[in-house]
């Protein structure tokens, strides 16, 4: 065996050393040079899509029964999921430091801090919303669920103190360089309101309110436009109730942030509003506190039901009517029904208590009273949109509320006799009569599903059939009045305008009952071409949506349109009322674009195949809340 040679070693070592110094310095200087790692773009986050599309964490166009992608694909289109609201923690407090000094013309600075979470289910527990302002009520020291940390800052005008005379509030965002993010309009009670759509006269709760947060603007926007909207009829002669539900607020501040919430969500769904993205979040935010604490409340035994959360659970189900692509609502309905039959059921007098409210029987009755008719305004609403039993059986707007006073004038709230009052009571009384018509129907429908026997299916068509003939031949004679009119007369007071208007759109759903009547027996669509009584109703429910209403009265005919839109064959009928689905977007209502959706997809498979898949068309019906 040779020994190594030691010298050789040390020259064998010596000639690498520099080899692997230059190839670490080569490798140093690719590494430099090479691009940085490629980053996904920011992208806002959404509540709303279809299961598949949140899975595959692409865009949906939410298009029913089945969006543009999963049609694509072939795959079976499913919206109905459900939301996970998780606790948050506190929010850290903002120091009075942390707001930025400026000399005194500069805008007072707001911040506010935003610190939660919400997980959408368990198919994408990773996907957050983006930034937006805080949803926390004011006299709560906890944040909200919903949104990444961060914090958002409002830049409010000095000249936010609204004088009596009605002033112009403009918000703007901070970090953007004080660009105009939304501008709303407060005037005096006897003022008129220019709205996006129409020009309408409201009632201002507080005139000279102070509107120095995006907590404020909602809850402004639902007092000033948004229960305008709800309940159509808002005119001087009548008062609206919504304005008159901060009287049921308390210590929790559930019903207050609900109504932000709302404000929130109509923002975020009006094409001329700016940054709706925020408005959005924010009303996502606001929901899912509430939604949180009112799980709380109803799974505690100490919680007595009273009309804060029942009007709290209503405003949750009017929540997801105006903005979601699912059924979600039917959950809220269904919870305000179980709260309505709690408040309503007898039990043992509490000791101690005056009242189921803690508050004067006295002065909550005219709020109970259109709770009442707001509770049977939704359950008919659904009712007829699934064809199934109501969730409360019977006339209850008038066993429990004494009457109709929804809309079509409240008279508990009145403060003084207008010449149309005994008209619109006539009505008020003949939209009762009706409703109870509708859900015989709608109890019909669900007898039909289950299966029932052909005589007894024949008498009880028949006996539906009388009750509305009767209907029409016992009706008031404002109705007589609107037979020789095929439009509004030019020389009509505003008192006669009123009326007509209000009577129109009730003979339009009375005309709506013989349709749908007709649809339950038959199961199919287009019927107005093989049945001329049912074109002549079709006819003439459009002669009166389309002539007799204008601005937000629209919104008190969406059922006829629906029904008649779902009977007509006509094109000219259909290109009439596909225009005028596509104006009343503008009220900024998701349900609105629903029902331009189902009508499409009934008018392209009557064009195409003749016919509906009526199972299928039915769950589109069941799934989108059209009172």
């Amino acid at each position: 065996m040779v020994r190594p040679d030691p010298s050789a070693e040390a020259t064998m070592s010596s000639a690498a050393a520099p080899t692997t110094a230059a190839a670490a310095s080569t490798s140093t200087a690719s590494s430099t040079t090479n691009p940085p790692a490629r980053q996904r773009k920011w992208h806002p986050r959404v509540f709303t899509g279809c299961v598949n599309c949140r899975r595959r964490h692409v865009k949906c166009d939410e298009r029913t029964p089945s969006c543009s992608n999963c049609t694509r694909l072939h795959l079976a289109c499913n919206f109905d999921r459900r939301f996970v609201f998780k606790a948050a923690r506190p929010a850290r407090a903002v120091q009075p430091e942390q707001q930025s000094p400026g000399p005194s013309q500069q805008p007072r600075q707001t911040q506010f801090p935003v610190d939660a979470a919400i997980e959408a289910g368990a198919e994408a527990p990773d996907e957050r919303p983006a930034s937006a302002s805080s949803g926390a009520s004011s006299g709560s020291g906890k944040a909200v669920d919903g949104i990444v940390a961060g914090e958002l800052s409002l830049s409010v005008p000095a000249s936010s103190v609204v004088p009596a005379g009605g002033s112009i509030v403009s918000f703007a965002d901070a970090d953007a360089g004080g660009l105009r993010i939304f501008t709303t309009s407060i005037v005096p009670s006897t003022g008129p309101v220019t709205g996006l759509e129409s020009c309408f006269r409201v009632t201002t709760p507080d005139p000279a309110a102070h509107i120095n947060s995006y907590d404020d603007l909602y809850y402004h926007h639902f007092l000033n436009t948004v229960s305008t909207y709800l309940i159509i009829y808002d005119t001087p002669s009548n008062s609206n109730p919504y304005r008159m539900l901060p009287a049921l607020v308390g210590n929790s501040g559930l019903l207050q942030d609900t109504m932000r919430a709302l404000g929130a969500m109509h923002l975020s769904g009006l094409p001329q509003a700016q940054n709706r993205t925020i408005h959005r979040n924010a009303a996502m935010n606001m929901y899912g506190s509430v939604v949180t604490r009112v799980r709380s409340l109803v799974s505690s035994s100490q919680t007595t039901p009273n009309l804060e959360l029942l009007a709290t659970t209503l405003l949750l189900c009017m929540f997801e009517k105006m903005s979601s692509a699912d059924s979600n609502w039917k959950i809220h309905l269904s919870g305000a029904g179980h709260i309505f039959k709690s408040m309503y059921s007898p039990r043992p007098a509490l000791p101690g208590g005056d009242s189921l409210d803690g508050l004067a029987v006295s002065n909550t009755l005219p709020l109970r009273r259109f709770l009442v008719s707001l509770m049977s305004y939704l359950d008919l609403a659904a009712s007829c949109a699934t064809g199934e039993a109501p969730l409360i059986a019977g006339n209850y707007w008038e066993t429990l509320g004494g009457g109709w006073e929804y809309n079509l004038g409240v008279p508990s709230f009145a403060t003084s006799r207008q010449p149309a009052d005994r008209t619109m009571a006539q009505l008020r009384n003949s939209w009762s009569r009706l409703m109870s018509i509708q859900l015989e129907i709608c109890r019909f429908s669900g007898m039909i599903r289950d299966g029932i026997d052909d005589r007894q299916k024949e008498l009880m068509h028949s006996d539906i059939q009388y009750r509305i003939r009767n209907w029409h031949e016992s009706a008031p004679d404002v109705y007589l009045r609107l037979e020789g009119l095929n439009e509004m007369p030019a020389d009509a007071s505003p008192e006669e305008a009123e009326t007509l208007t209000a009577a129109a759109c009730v003979l339009g759903y009375a005309l709506g009952a013989t349709v749908y009547l007709e649809r339950t027996v038959t199961r199919r669509v287009g019927s107005a071409a093989f049945d001329p009584v049912i074109k002549q109703a079709v006819d003439r429910m459009f002669t009166l949506t389309f002539n007799f209403s204008s601005g937000i009265t629209q919104l008190a005919n969406l059922w006829a349109l629906l029904t008649a839109g779902i009977a007509t064959v006509d094109p000219e009928q259909q290109n009439r009322l596909r225009e005028r689905l596509m104006g009343m977007r503008n009220f900024g209502f998701k349900n609105v674009y629903r029902v331009l959706d189902t009508l499409e997809y009934s008018w392209e498979h009557m064009k195409l195949y003749g016919g509906v898949d009526y199972d299928e068309f039915e769950a589109m019906l069941a799934s989108n809340l059209v009172p």
